[in-house]
Parts: structure tokens; C-alpha cells; sequence
């Protein structure tokens, strides 16, 4: 299945890598983006492998949720032969802005 990225998530995936590579340097943020890369094998693979999320059970598609990292969720949905990653969501933010910020 071929993979795409809504500008959000693209825009969320770069800052976060920048972040670690700022903070934590270079080692860390190669670290990062190599269990990212290990995510997008196994979706591309099993795109419904991962939880339904319940935040968002509610609107007009389905959305499937990751872990990423300790304090992110990547969110994505899947149909006609693609998986789209759709947000790159920080678990410290109240949930129901969840909703609002797809």
C-alpha cells in the first residue's frame, strides 16, 4: 500500500526530528527516525494492525492511532489502497482538541 502525509503531519514529523536533533543531537534524533522508518514498514504491511482510535470514533472516517514515543500518537486512516498519515498528535494536549485539530 503506498503511504502519503497530510502537510500537518509532514510539518509535525520535521519539527519533532529538528527538536530531537536541537536537543539531544545527532545519535538520538538518527535513533528517532529509524523506529519511525520500523513504523512505516510494519503499516505499509499491516495498515490495520494498530488500535482504532477512540477519540475519534465518532467522525466520518476511520482513524487508527500509534504510540510514538512516549508523548505522541501518529494518527492515520486508510482506504482506497492508501494509508494516509493524518496528524502527529502530542498526548499532553487536552484530548477532545483531538477532534478539532484533523
Amino acid at each position: 500500500m503506498k503511504v502519503s502525509t497530510s502537510k500537518k503531519f509532514q510539518k509535525r514529523i520535521e519539527d519533532f526530528f529538528e527538536y530531537c536533533f536541537l536537543n539531544y543531537g545527532k545519535a538520538i534524533a538518527q535513533k528517532k527516525r529509524e523506529e519511525y522508518d520500523s513504523i512505516l514498514v510494519r503499516i505499509t504491511k499491516f495498515p490495520e494492525s494498530y488500535r482504532i482510535e477512540p477519540l475519534l470514533k465518532n467522525k466520518d472516517k476511520e482513524y487508527r492511532s500509534i504510540n510514538f514515543e512516549k508523548d505522541f500518537k501518529i494518527i492515520y486512516s486508510v482506504g482506497n489502497g492508501e494509508i494516509r498519515l493524518e496528524n502527529l498528535w502530542n498526548t499532553k494536549i487536552n484530548p477532545s482538541k483531538l477532534k478539532k485539530d484533523l
